[in-house]
């Protein structure tokens, strides 16, 4: 312990240190006074250490106040610090071993001949230096570049669009400020969506050559002792493949027209007819010439019918820039008139391939958040804005071995009162074996009319196998969830139950969201939380109605967010603004954001930090701050989603980013980064805890914990280990809940 004396001699000594504004003016000031202003200057530093992320000098500022006055609050911010500045650390430790080794796994595969994969480690090498300017002036990242950017260039040119694709995404990611390789990637990713599409075995032949190649170069970066093994995919998968004249029916030329005059009338700035024009055609060009689609549709393997074709494309091009502005409209239809006639005459396109192609390239030209809704797309579109849909409700996903693995059912699901379990395998569905087929093909076969039934033949771990005959419900799916999964239902939200520190997780912005947070933060106030995590990480967004009334319930009054476009449309601008009311949590708070939450995720975060109501951990937003308003087309068969305004936070920054923006999204207070593989081992212990598992479990779990050579591991101490920014944010709230004025 050290002597009050030394303790006096040590705040003098730092008071004179900081120079005369710190000393006291009056010669009479005892030594306990002068004590105790050099301890509240200490913990005023501390405390504006910690707002700029300085965690190691808040540590040692608050030790030392501590030392100084012997406080234990002081005491116990400080063990706290220590403690998540040993993991930060610990993690910068691990980003570093991860930097060394993306380099150390480059240079063995240039050595080794193959700087096409080379490229991918130097592209993740990047992301994990702390300084990117340096690595990119470095002689082999140079040289790789320059020999990368050739080698996608060739890939393109030889139809290896795969190839293509992965290499021009290493050069964004190196060169993100060139535009050419997003070009280039664009069309190359456009060109394999074609083949998914329209001819998915010649595409599954490109993706089998690319998976051949990956594993020789993973056995030669990771060299292992057990023989490498392909997944299983069974023969019959192709039950479960949707033709693509099903996803196209009902799709018309006059939707098309409706869509391009909507676009020009109502789109956030100033779009010529002719841009849109000029992009259908490139589209259709793209896919006249991408080879193997003539497979599906014979007329483009007569090179005299595509030649005419492609002809006619330039021919319109060329017209269309000839055109003055107030005629491109009525000349863009003479020109979509001539174009379907040109296309009887020649390759013979089926007209919905004709019209969903022209659209898509036509509206590219715009962003890529506007498109067609067509009618095939409607169901999925309602449940991702719903959240709800028809089905059994279970989570689902593949494992390595091909096999469709139950990931949790949905609480009171037909799933759930079935029976099915986490862990599960679905072998097959109505009768036909699941083995290898995508989530996607497993969602469109399980999902259906609401009444109607599907059998699932389900393996339990243990191998035992039953046969599920499930009538069909509506299903809403909750988008807000807690720390953990209680056994037999509902959320347990405190993430420390000893400080009260509640933790509540937004997974997108649905109708009934809004209403999901007033349950949970009725539960909250009943068991007496005291601060609460609001985390929105990786969070895509949602409705702005539910964005404004989650931000309503934790601000008192202000501006949430305004919306306007850079032109004079028929959509005026708007202003959204809190409003005080009874229910209203004004507990301390920090929100939780990353790199992939957007949108709706980016007003709430964005309010509560202008608004000065909470501190934002975690990494800069991002940045899809544009708004899309529904179209309806031909009776509201289909709709154009366009974009129509920006949003804008308080402060009056933009939350949008445009290809050559500096500053976008919401920046965090405390910025606290994650690699990669950081992220999944959290994204990992996340689901652990939100598997919803029966009483069974529960009994299983008390014999395992009562077996004294069992020593389980807490999946929420493994949660919290894992999740550098999760920890922070607890300790903000604890440390504010101490006293800290943060």
């Amino acid at each position: 312990m050290t002597h009050p004396l030394l303790k006096w001699w040590l705040a003098l000594a730092l008071v004179m240190v900081a120079g005369p504004k710190a000393r006291a003016e009056s010669p009479a000031e005892s030594p306990l006074s002068t004590q105790l202003a050099a301890v509240e200057e200490l913990k005023l530093e501390a405390f504006k250490a910690l707002k700029s992320g300085e965690f190691g000098r808040t540590n040692a500022l608050l030790s030392k106040a501590a030392e100084l006055s012997g406080d234990t609050v002081l005491a116990k911010m400080a063990g706290w610090l220590g403690s998540f500045e040993q993991q930060r650390l610990n993690f910068a430790s691990e980003r570093r071993k991860e930097y060394d080794k993306a380099v150390a796994q480059a240079e063995k595969l240039i050595a080794a001949g193959h700087p096409s994969f080379a490229m991918d480690y130097a592209a993740r090498a990047n992301l994990l230096t702390d300084d990117k300017v340096t690595f990119l002036k470095l002689p082999w990242v140079e040289g790789l570049i320059g020999r990368g950017s050739d080698l996608a260039v060739h890939h393109e040119t030889s139809q290896q669009w795969l190839t293509a694709i992965r290499l021009y995404a290493d050069l964004i990611a190196l060169q993100p400020n060139k535009i050419a390789w997003r070009d280039k990637m664009k069309l190359a990713t456009r060109r394999v969506r074609l083949l998914a599409q329209y001819t998915p075995d010649l595409l599954k032949k490109l993706q089998e050559a690319e998976t051949e190649e990956h594993r020789a170069v993973d056995e030669l970066v990771n060299p292992s002792t057990q023989p490498a093994t392909k997944p299983v995919v069974d023969a019959d998968n192709d039950a479960f493949r949707i033709n693509w004249s099903e996803m196209l029916r009902d799709i018309r030329m006059d939707m098309l027209s409706d869509a391009l005059a909507d676009a020009r009338s109502n789109y956030w700035k100033d779009i010529s007819y002719r841009d849109m024009m000029v992009g259908g055609l490139d589209g259709l060009a793209a896919l006249a010439t991408t080879t193997g689609l003539e497979q599906t549709f014979p007329n483009l393997g007569d090179g005299g019918k595509r030649a005419r074709f492609m002809e006619a494309i330039e021919e319109a091009k060329k017209q269309l820039q000839a055109v003055p502005p107030d005629r491109e409209e009525a000349i863009g239809a003479k020109l979509l008139s001539e174009l379907r006639t040109i296309n009887d005459l020649t390759v013979a396109l089926p007209e919905p391939v004709l019209v969903s192609e022209f659209a898509d390239g036509a509206f590219s030209e715009l962003d890529p958040f506007t498109s067609v809704i067509w009618p095939f797309d409607m169901a999925e579109f309602a449940k991702a804005t719903q959240g709800e849909f028809t089905g059994v409700g279970i989570q689902i996903q593949t494992d390595v071995g091909g096999s469709l693995k139950v990931v949790s059912p949905i609480e009171d699901s037909p799933a759930y009162k079935a029976g099915i379990k986490a862990g599960d395998v679905i072998t097959h569905i109505d009768g036909r074996s699941a083995k290898g087929i995508t989530v996607n093909q497993a969602v469109k076969t399980i999902t259906g009319p609401s009444g109607t039934t599907v059998k699932l033949t389900v393996a339990s771990p243990s191998g035992v196998v039953k046969e599920f005959v499930i009538r069909r419900e509506v299903i809403k799916v909750a988008s807000i969830k807690g720390f953990s999964h209680k056994v037999g239902g509902g959320w347990d939200y405190f993430v420390d139950a000893g400080d009260k520190i509640a933790y509540v997780r937004l997974t997108n912005f649905t109708k009934s969201t809004s209403e999901e947070l007033g349950k949970a933060v009725k539960e909250l106030g009943e068991a007496g939380a005291r601060a609460v995590i609001l985390d929105l990480r990786s969070n895509p967004g949602g409705l702005l109605t539910a964005a404004t009334e989650v931000s309503d319930r934790f601000l008192p009054g202000g501006v949430i967010v305004s919306t306007r476009a850079d032109r004079e449309t028929p959509n005026q601008p708007t202003v959204a603004t809190a409003r005080g009311q009874s229910g209203d949590v004004d507990l301390p708070m920090v929100v939780l954001v990353n790199q992939f939450s957007a949108s709706a995720s980016e007003i709430v975060s964005g309010a509560l930090k202008d608004q000065k109501r909470a501190m934002v951990v975690g990494e800069r937003t991002f940045g899809k701050g544009s708004v899309q308003m529904l179209f309806p087309l031909n009776n509201r068969q289909a709709y154009l989603k366009l974009t129509t305004s920006h949003y804008y936070l308080p402060s009056g920054r933009c939350i949008h980013r445009e290809e050559n923006s500096t500053e976008w999204g919401v920046d965090p207070d405390v910025r606290i980064e994650m690699t990669p593989d950081q992220m999944r081992a959290a994204i990992d212990a996340r689901q652990e805890l939100d598997v919803l598992r029966d009483e069974a479990f529960a009994v299983d779990e008390k014999i395992n914990l009562e077996a004294p050579a069992t020593q389980p591991v807490d999946p929420r101490e493994t949660l919290l280990s894992a999740d550098p920014q999760l920890s922070a944010a607890l300790l903000l709230l604890r440390l504010q809940l101490a006293g800290a004025q943060l």
